[in-house]
């Protein structure tokens, strides 16, 4: 059996048993590390990514580490999620028996093996409230100024735009599964590049779509390099792959993404951005944060990040890749 923190065991069980169903003996190396051998002898030590939840925008925007190669576990695997991470070279298997395991003389590829039925009553257990659309402004505000984990409760949450017990049981589900400590009298963040990752992937799911305010679209989309001043006398800033061209100059963005307490009549106006019927270049989101000090014009690097990420570009992935790479804000949260 795989031996993974804040997994389901029952969810262990049933891959082990499809791999071995596959012909491979399985030896668990170290927690979410796992040596498959082939019947030829072939073998390969995988670094096993388990995620309970998988949509074909996810398969394309998860970030993974390149070494060792990943293996992706999950409960089903539908065929576009199955189609991305063959894509992007990443092998697979879920409950199902959906498999596609790939190096030297092996090649699994199984498909079309039905979704297995969900018992009555099961419940996750990744931290529904953590990682609900609550949970995750909370999440923001500590991945991008972490000194916040040691403020009081009500000041968190007057950053974050939530109620007080919404803070507690973040910071309770938080400190329970290690992403929190106290030291001396203060609270402290540990695992961020691991917390940083569940968040950008529950970002995607949750908080993302809620957040747009509206769709605009404008015929020189540059105009926003020359407008800092306005940007800020508005309460606006800039992110998505916007945000990361400031980061890093090799990208040439194709969107620009705002957020904003409500719609900045006084800036559409002046730019000449008109509302888009299906979609625009000018995405216009709704800011949910209040930073503890002066701000900048673009967004924290980790809600760029998650923009990168949920946009479902590969193109935008890679860049997300870089700033992880070369942010010093991202730096730190991975090193925590």
């Amino acid at each position: 059996m795989f031996n993974l923190n804040e997994h389901d065991g029952l969810l262990n069980d049933e891959v082990c048993s499809r791999l071995q169903e596959l012909g491979f003996h399985v030896d668990v190396l170290a927690d979410a590390l796992v040596k498959l051998t082939a019947r030829s002898g072939a073998a390969r030590t995988y670094g096993v990514e388990l995620k309970r939840r998988m949509t074909p925008e996810l398969a394309t925007a998860l970030h993974f580490p390149p070494s060792p190669p990943p293996l992706m576990v999950t409960t089903y695997l539908s065929e576009p999620v199955a189609e991305r991470l063959r894509a992007r070279g990443i092998d697979y298997v879920d409950a199902a028996g959906n498999a596609h395991l790939s190096w030297d003389d092996v090649l699994i590829d199984v498909r079309g093996r039905r979704k297995p039925a969900v018992p009555a009553g099961r419940v996750s257990s990744r931290g529904a409230g953590a990682f609900g659309r609550a949970g995750l402004q909370v999440l923001f505000v500590l991945l991008s100024w972490p000194e916040t984990a040691a403020f009081p409760y009500r000041r968190l949450a007057e950053m974050s735009g939530v109620s007080l017990g919404t803070v507690k049981t973040v910071i309770d589900e938080l400190t329970r599964a290690g992403y929190l400590y106290e030291r001396g009298n203060e609270r402290r963040l540990a695992r961020g590049a691991e917390l940083l990752d569940r968040w950008s992937e529950a970002y995607s799911i949750t908080l993302d779509t809620s957040l747009a305010l509206g769709e605009f679209v404008v015929a020189d989309l540059s105009w926003w390099r020359d407008a800092e001043d306005d940007l800020l006398s508005s309460g606006v800033q800039v992110g998505g792959e916007a945000g990361a061209s400031l980061i890093d100059p090799r990208l040439r963005p194709a969107s620009l993404t705002l957020y904003a307490g409500g719609i900045p009549a006084r800036l559409i106006g002046r730019y000449r951005l008109a509302r888009a019927e299906n979609g625009g270049n000018v995405h216009i989101r709704r800011r949910f944060w209040q930073a503890p000090g002066p701000e900048s014009w673009i967004v924290p690097s980790p809600l760029i990040y998650a923009d990168l990420l949920a946009s479902g570009d590969p193109r935008q992935r890679e860049h997300g890749d870089r700033i992880r790479s070369d942010d010093d804000r991202l730096k730190r949260i991975d090193r925590t």
